[in-house]
């Protein structure tokens, strides 16, 4: 008897088949490299590359913060063709995927569709309606359902329709990279395990997750923020002005989370100063930055007629300046982070450590034939920052010693039956007629040059 593969399906043709967008290359770098690509819907962008065992997808319709997720199986290549395991398949798409060794046909159930089918459950069992919201609406694919009694919300199962989460609270939003619920109830918020179980008090203004491998979130209270881990621990104190760093000041940059930079950094401001915090919560750069980043930028002002003293307000932010400049708030590859004090420019590396003195006038990139290149600007003199590493033997090696929390998050859905009788590398293909049945896209993998089945 022969062990079955495991059964991988062409990511464009998917794309096509649940309407989303396939593009090659990588999400905002306007390449066409067949070795990566990314996936689009109104909501959501998840982005695949091969052999990687990791895709990124958009945390908000907002599609600018990311989470990774881990996968069963890495994504492979075919004749030039990106595939993926079901599993991957299933989290990318937001699509049940299930196989019948019978037909030997491949069934897509769709966010919307499943949305459709389980309105009708809800209202079986005393709900009025599910969540609207797109992400909340993704705990489906994972047996849960959000839904609404009366001016209430709750959770039910999906298999076997029992209460996981009480129909009492104002407002219930689904986190699908931690599997978990931000819960409200009079205007403040907390976090319930798939489980129901408590995790985060229900204590805080506001509650968002800041990295789902490290498992932190950012909370609100009067207005001054503080970083909590997956259990409610303190790791920052709630006593900053601010968190994060401001997107449309770095619109260029490869930030794929303005909470957290370079998957060790926190940006705080306090007493009108930025610092940096670690994933554990440590102070690694003290408050003592005006600014974190290098900006071309000038702030448009107008006076608010609406006060008697006609204080001054910002309304715009212009590009000034030499237009070929880009901003930079990191540089990746010497994991860096750029810092200002008074009105000089310098480096930090992630664990805090000073690279670059706070000495020049600008920090910034050129791109130059799609790969970005970094300069300091002091005075008349303009110096390439790999020319200052080589000539001050500055030593960007970084040994962070620190006790990281790696639970990225994996692909693993049990309802998904992909053994079949076939162990063979060869690539079958998927029909193309687009068959729906029962708000199901159908597909069979008996022809050539479509889905492949891999040891």
């Amino acid at each position: 008897m022969r062990k079955a593969g495991t059964l991988y399906l062409p990511i464009q043709y998917i794309a096509s088949l649940v309407e989303y967008k396939f593009y090659n290359g990588e999400y905002k770098k306007y390449s066409e490299e067949k070795s990566k690509c990314y996936v689009e819907c109104d909501n959501e962008i998840a982005m695949f590359e091969e052999n990687s065992d990791i895709i990124y997808k958009s945390r908000s319709s907002a599609k600018t913060n990311f989470d990774s997720y881990k996968l069963d199986k890495p994504v492979k290549s075919y004749n030039g063709v990106l595939y993926a395991s079901v599993n991957t398949i299933q989290t990318a798409f937001n699509t049940r995927v299930r196989y019948s060794s019978s037909n030997n046909t491949i069934y897509l159930d769709t966010l919307p569709n499943l949305v459709k089918q389980y309105e009708v459950t809800a209202k079986a069992y005393g709900y009025t309606e599910i969540s609207s919201d797109f992400a909340t609406q993704k705990s489906i694919i994972k047996n849960m359902l959000v839904a609404k009694k009366g001016e209430k919300y709750g959770v039910i199962s999906l298999t076997d329709f029992s209460t996981i989460i009480g129909d009492k609270y104002d407002a219930i939003k689904y986190v699908e990279s931690t599997n978990e619920f931000i819960v409200t109830s009079e205007n403040k918020s907390g976090i319930l395990s798939a489980k129901g179980a408590n995790q985060i008090g229900v204590r805080y203004d506001k509650i968002e997750l800041i990295d789902s491998n490290a498992k932190l979130y950012y909370v609100k209270n009067n207005n001054l923020y503080g970083v909590l881990n997956q259990n409610g621990k303190v790791l920052v104190y709630i006593e900053n002005e601010d968190i994060g760093i401001d997107r449309r000041y770095f619109e260029t940059a490869d930030l794929r989370n303005d909470l957290f930079l370079l998957d060790n950094c926190i940006p705080l401001k306090k007493d009108g100063k930025w610092g940096l915090a670690d994933k554990n919560g440590s102070i690694i750069l003290n408050y003592e930055c005006d600014r974190l980043g290098y900006t071309e930028t000038v702030i448009v002002t107008s006076e608010d007629k609406n006060k008697a003293n006609n204080i001054t307000n910002e309304v715009a932010i212009t590009a000034a300046g030499d237009k070929s400049i880009n901003n930079v708030i990191t540089i990746p590859y010497i994991e860096g982070i750029v810092i200002c004090k008074k009105e000089k420019y310098g480096v930090v590396n992630s664990i805090g450590k000073e690279l670059i003195p706070c000495e020049f006038d600008k920090i910034y990139s050129i791109t130059n034939e799609g790969k970005d290149e970094y300069y300091l600007e002091q005075g008349n003199r303009v110096i390439k920052l790999d020319k200052y590493l080589e000539d001050n033997k500055i030593n960007v090696n970084i040994n962070t010693n620190t006790n990281t929390n790696t639970n990225t998050n994996t692909n693993t859905n049990t309802n998904t039956n992909t053994n079949t009788n076939n162990n063979t590398n060869t690539n079958n293909t998927i029909n193309s007629n687009n068959t729906t049945k029962n708000n199901q896209k159908t597909t069979n993998t008996t022809d050539s040059n479509s889905a492949l089945i891999i040891m």
